[in-house]
């Protein structure tokens, strides 16, 4: 387990900056990379670690909010606990988020609200963020959704 800080925040930064956010790490929190994976915790979390030395045989620590791959940092579902309230969004109807947790693309007729185009953080009516998806002006492609992991199960 490794504090984030240096190319691997940098990267991150800017993938978050791809996205149409910017980064905003809350309050008393840190970033770690263990293996590949990213992680946002408590900094009281780490110091539990570190007292009872039990960072060799960490598998993971906090929320995952990434992960790293080839060089590139992929975001997670969670990332957006990261991300500025300034972050690019975009809302879905009932019928738009049924669609996008099924793994579907949405039309603009189930958006709420249509942001410009690009990258944005996806919600549905209750402010939930339920993934991550790419606004080509006329409709939203899913990138990441909540229901993806349930779908791997099968």
């Amino acid at each position: 387990m490794k504090i984030a800080d240096g190319k691997k925040l940098d990267t991150i930064k800017k993938t978050i900056e791809m996205y149409g956010g910017t980064f905003e790490l809350p309050e008393n929190t840190l970033l770690s990379i263990i293996g590949d994976e990213v992680f946002l915790y408590n900094k009281l979390i780490l110091e539990k670690v570190h007292n009872e030395k039990i960072n060799e045989n960490l598998v993971s620590l906090g929320t995952q909010i990434g992960k790293f791959s080839k060089g590139n940092f992929l975001l997670g579902l969670e990332s957006y606990l990261i991300m500025g309230i300034s972050t690019k969004k975009s809302k879905l109807n009932e019928k738009g988020t049924s669609l996008f947790l099924y793994g579907r693309d949405v039309f603009i007729k189930n958006m709420i609200n249509s942001p410009k185009k690009g990258y944005v953080i996806v919600s549905n009516i209750r402010n939930e963020v339920i993934g991550l998806g790419k606004f080509d002006g006329k409709m939203l492609s899913n990138i990441i959704d909540r229901g993806s992991y349930l779908r791997t199960l099968e």
